[in-house]
C-alpha cells in the first residue's frame, strides 16, 4: 500500500515538473545570422517584420532576390547588421533594465523605427 501511494505521488510530482518545463523551441542557428542570435524562429521572424515596418522596405531591400537570404552581396544587409549592433549597444548602455513586452522589438527601447519611422533613410532633425 505504501509503495503504491509513493508511486502515485511520484507520478503527480513528476507530471507537475514536466508541465512546468518550457517547451523546446527551435533556435535560429545559422552561420549567416550574426546580429540577431539567440532568438527562436518565431522571434526572429517577428523581428524581421519589425524591420520591414520600421525601414519601409520588403525583404528584398536587404536580401538578394530569389530567396537567397544567406547572401551578403547586398550592402544594405551589411549596413543593417551594423545598425542592429549600434541599436543593441545604445539599449545596453542607456536602457539596461528595460523589460520587453510581448510584440515589441527584441532590440529594446531604441529600435530601427526610432530613426527610420517607416522610411529607408532615417528622418532628419527639424
Amino acid at each position: 500500500m505504501r509503495i503504491a501511494l509513493i508511486s502515485i505521488m511520484f507520478c503527480f510530482v513528476g507530471s507537475a515538473a514536466l508541465a512546468q518545463e518550457p517547451a523546446v523551441v527551435n533556435k535560429v542557428e545559422s552561420p549567416t545570422v550574426k546580429a540577431l542570435t539567440g532568438l527562436t524562429v518565431s522571434e526572429f521572424e517577428q523581428e524581421m517584420q519589425h524591420f520591414v515596418q520600421a525601414v519601409g522596405v520588403s525583404c528584398g531591400g536587404c536580401h538578394m532576390p530569389k530567396g537567397n537570404f544567406a547572401s551578403d552581396e547586398n550592402p544594405r544587409k551589411v549596413k543593417a547588421r551594423q545598425m542592429v549592433e549600434m541599436t543593441k549597444a545604445l539599449n545596453q548602455q542607456f536602457f539596461p533594465g528595460h523589460t520587453r513586452v510581448e510584440g515589441e522589438s527584441v532590440l529594446g527601447r531604441v529600435t530601427c523605427f526610432t530613426c527610420h519611422q517607416g522610411e529607408l533613410k532615417p528622418k532628419s532633425a527639424p
